[in-house]
């Protein structure tokens, strides 16, 4: 009964936290929309009452703004000023959200955007056995922080300070990874056909 509660509770947490970003982008998107509306508004008051697919003119203009600014937003982003911009929000005050850096790089994997810091998928012994864990970065020569994530809800799990010798390299992606701990493990025999 415990284990369905905490099923139940870590994909309730994990749907959250998929759908979090998604609420937000759409509640940035319609704040902006009503704010340019607010601009374009008395300069399309001008232009004859015509709708195009069911949308007014001053829709569509307020639509094509928010495209040119997210695609001008997305320009200035590729800049190397921007990056470090962001890089400096990154480390001063979004590092102290809880799972952020996990979250942003993940992210940037399933939505297929390239990243220096992919991270690096192994296996680690656990009490219950080897279990699927992110290479997070090389303490000293022989020691390694790793993240160790939960099923079915990747976003949580635990950091854990492996030795070397106990870090087992398999081939496959971060997103290979991801899917088959969302899935509770089917699809592992394929994925670790011949890494065990």
């Amino acid at each position: 009964m415990k284990s369905i509660l905490k099923i139940i509770k870590t994909t309730f947490l994990g749907g959250i936290l998929f759908l979090a970003p998604l609420v937000l982008l759409l509640v940035i998107l319609e704040k902006g929309y009503h704010i340019i509306q607010k601009i374009t508004l008395p300069i399309i008051s001008h232009f004859p009452k015509v709708k195009i697919l069911g949308l007014a003119i001053e829709e569509i203009t307020a639509i094509i703004i928010i495209f040119i600014i997210c695609i001008t937003a997305g320009l200035i982003a590729r800049t190397d000023y921007a990056k470090k911009l962001v890089q400096r929000l990154e480390n001063g005050i979004l590092s102290f959200v809880p799972g952020y850096s996990f979250i942003k790089k993940t992210n940037e994997n399933i939505m297929g955007l390239e990243s220096n810091e992919n991270l690096k998928v192994v296996l680690v012994p656990t009490d219950a056995g080897l279990q699927f864990a992110f290479l997070i970065e090389q303490i000293n020569e022989n020691n390694f922080s790793v993240f160790v994530p939960a099923a079915p809800n990747p976003w949580s799990g635990s950091v854990c300070f492996v030795e070397k010798k106990d870090i087992k390299e398999v081939d496959i992606s971060q997103k290979e990874a991801l899917a088959c701990i969302r899935k509770l493990g089917f699809g592992s025999a394929a994925l670790l056909k011949n890494k065990l």
